[in-house]
């Protein structure tokens, strides 16, 4: 009895062996784990105050203001001064000099002298610090509206679009002087156009016709100073166009620049009129993007080797590991059948000679 009990324990280990063996290849094989997340501290900028952005508008007239107003003040002085000076000059130059050409010039001078003194240095300061500014500004706006314009049509992005926005304009507003030194934001076709628009318009009404009025002013001190000095009527005239030749080619110049500039950009936009970005509202100085390094891992189902009867190595040959594996389930599931054929015993006190069960009933066997 103990031999069949051992028998059958060892006939039941086999088995669950076996088993394990053959359900073994069934099971998938691990699918590969994402890279844990990556937390990194992000500083994001604080929204723009409640009125923020008028305050810096006012603090910007008052910046241009000590640009050109005190050249508005100097003329304002100095010009009626030379004006009211002028017959006492006329009469001084022609009694000195007997010539009246030279105290016309000398009466004229007196005048555009101190105008182009003040009209000057007052034009400059508007055309190359404060126009670009101010009008770089404009620029903003007119983008960021474009921007919180498409987002009412996404609720979820109109107060992110809003906000954005406020910091750009701010952040425009807060530029120095001069030239830009940050874009306009301009993405797509119908902002780069309204961008170029506006800049071109401001080369033209604002700077290039600034330039021109000073101008006029720069030609007749020109011709009145040489007249002062020479008499000559000609060489007056000579100067007053040469100094008119370089008033046109500096006024023309912004005027060059803007229209190049724009036909360079659109035609660069027309490449790609609406290009698909992530966030067309984002801020363009105050954004902060966070990148990992950790590659992306791809998690690929697979179908369980077991259940595949042939497959392909990458070059091309077929792959028999899957059908050894077969092979071995299906000896394994033979194996379940005949479980005695893998188990060796020794014949007991008790056994029969073929190696089958002992005999526990010796009564009926003497029978």
């Amino acid at each position: 009895m103990h031999a069949h009990i051992r028998s059958s324990v060892i006939v039941g280990m086999a088995m669950i062996g076996i088993g394990a063996l053959a359900v073994a290849p069934m099971a998938p094989p691990p699918e590969p784990h994402a890279p844990p997340p990556v937390f990194r501290e992000v500083r994001l900028t604080a929204a723009p105050t409640l009125g923020a952005i008028p305050l810096a508008f006012i603090r910007n007239q008052f910046q241009y203001c000590s640009l050109i107003c005190t050249f508005a003040v100097q003329g304002a002085i100095t010009v009626p001064t030379g004006a009211a000076a002028a017959p006492a000059t006329f009469l001084g130059s022609l009694a000195s000099t007997g010539n009246i050409f030279k105290a016309f010039g000398s009466a004229a001078a007196s005048v555009t002298g101190p105008a182009d003194a003040a009209v000057t240095p007052l034009i400059n300061n508007d055309v190359f610090l404060v126009v670009p500014k101010a009008f770089h500004a404009l620029d903003v706006a007119v983008i960021e509206a474009f921007n919180v314009g498409g987002a009412v049509f996404m609720p979820g992005e109109f107060v992110q679009a809003v906000q954005n926005g406020r910091s750009n304009i701010l952040g425009a507003l807060n530029q120095p002087v001069g030239p830009p030194t940050t874009p306009t934001g301009a993405t797509n076709v119908l902002q780069v156009v309204s961008v170029e628009a506006i800049n071109v318009t401001t080369a033209v009404a604002f700077q290039a016709g600034e330039l021109l009025l000073a101008g006029v002013v720069q030609v007749a001190d020109a011709a009145a100073q040489e007249l002062a000095q020479s008499g000559d009527p000609g060489a007056a005239l000579a100067a007053g166009a040469t100094r008119a030749g370089q008033v046109v080619s500096a006024a023309s110049a912004p005027v060059v620049s803007a229209v190049n500039t724009a036909v360079t950009n659109i035609r660069n936009s027309l490449a790609d009129p609406f290009p698909a970005i992530a966030k067309s509202t984002e801020p363009s100085v105050q954004t902060l993007t966070v990148k990992t390094d950790e590659p992306k891992v791809e998690v690929k189902k697979t179908d369980p080797p077991a259940m595949k009867k042939e497959s392909e190595s990458p070059s091309g040959t077929k792959d028999s590991v899957p059908e050894i594996a077969t092979s071995r389930s299906s000896a394994a599931a033979s194996n379940v059948d005949h479980p005695t054929r893998h188990v060796h015993k020794t014949p007991g006190p008790g056994s029969t000679k073929d190696g089958g069960h002992p005999d526990n009933h010796p009564d009926r066997k003497k029978g």
